[in-house]
């Protein structure tokens, strides 16, 4: 089973390494064994708030296997990951904390140890449990959630591993989903928590604003809402000006009778344009019996209008980037990314690439 999280896959953005300098600030410390690493550079890695990995320090392994790092502390809890050729192994850091992370070289990983505090060691055992994990089979994936609720994020209080895990994507779907009514109480549990004990917490805002729009969600297909307010809340929504400057709203397009994809790419990446191209063959495969709407979230907004301007359906850009509130509902974790909706506007499905697209429309 192939494991994406949020945080792996963001392949929009290049950044330089950063070098982190300040003198007497706290620091956390990373250690341990690499089995047959021997002088292979080990880089460690932090995310962002926006998924985005950021390099803050790189060895070499000694002789010995062994290994040492530090850097500065976060400010408020954040998602860690070491990186040894491609492959990667998770953790958290809450504070001033000594980690540690053993693992052979030929399975790092998937076969590893983490400790050092009892969130890291929580997160490590999840991992391996998702590794085991029969993604396919309904009934023990949602067995799985309930499992993972109850041992790692029940008793959290508003621990980082929560948000983690809400936003572990698998095979390119999200473990836990927003868009899904009975997921809906694990958000709103996490978000719950975070509000009470991390309530200036970066990540509390997203699980906030998700867990809200998934319990609307939920209670309208409960009959607890007006039916007026059900429509209303059948698609996410996004509001976002088109080339000509004027906004477009996706629910000006969805919902019109027709099926129509929702598109979450990039503009000025080197992939861009053979994405343009497939997508625009797909497009008059279907003879105008699809609508599209695409959102991009390019830097570079004189630039994304250039290309806009050169495709057949609704283009629209966000200004907020990768800070963009339409990620986050949405849960995207890679792009381009792909949401169908049907004819009526009802939020149908999810794809990773254009040849599942064409297969799921």
């Amino acid at each position: 089973m192939k494991i994406i999280d949020i945080f792996h896959k963001i392949l929009f953005l290049s950044l330089p390494v950063m070098v982190l300098a300040g003198c007497g600030e706290p620091k956390f410390k990373v250690s341990g064994e690499v089995e047959g690493g021997a002088d292979r550079s080990l880089v460690l890695e932090k995310s962002d708030f926006y998924g985005r990995w950021i390099p803050v320090d790189s060895v070499r392994i000694k002789s010995s296997g062994k290994f040492e790092m530090e850097s500065d502390a976060p400010a408020s809890p954040e998602i860690y990951r070491l990186s040894l050729d491609g492959k990667f192994i998770y953790f958290p850091v809450d504070s001033i904390e000594s980690i540690t992370v053993d693992s052979p070289a030929a399975n790092f990983g998937s076969d590893f140890t983490v400790g050092g505090s009892e969130q890291a060691a929580n997160l490590a055992a999840f991992e391996k449990e998702l590794m085991a994990l029969d993604f396919a089979d309904e009934a023990k994936r949602d067995e799985f959630k309930k499992s993972v609720y109850n041992k790692y994020l029940k008793d959290s209080q508003g621990g980082i591993i929560g948000y983690y895990v809400l936003t572990k994507i698998v095979d390119g779907k999200p473990l836990y989903d927003p868009a899904s009514a009975s997921d809906a109480k694990y958000y709103a549990a996490v978000a719950t928590a975070f509000d009470q004990f991390r309530p200036n917490d970066p990540h509390a805002g997203m699980l906030r604003d998700v867990s809200l729009q998934a319990l609307r969600r939920r209670n309208a297909g409960q009959g607890k809402t007006r039916v007026v307010e059900a429509e209303e809340i059948t698609m996410i929504d996004i509001d976002l000006p088109n080339e000509n400057g004027k906004n477009v709203k996706l629910s000006d397009v969805a919902g019109k009778g027709k099926k129509t994809v929702l598109i979450f790419s990039m503009m000025n990446q080197p992939e861009s344009p053979a994405l343009n191209i497939a997508l625009s063959e797909l497009f008059d495969s279907f003879g105008g019996n699809v609508a599209f709407y695409h959102v991009s979230f390019d830097a570079d907004q004189y630039a994304w209008r250039d290309a806009a301007r050169n495709l057949r359906w609704t283009t629209v850009i966000d200004p907020a980037g990768m800070t963009s509130d339409a990620l986050r509902s949405y849960n995207v974790g890679s792009m381009p990314v792909f949401f169908i909706y049907t004819a009526d506007g009802q939020l149908a499905d999810r794809a990773q690439s254009v040849a599942e697209l064409r297969e799921k429309l």
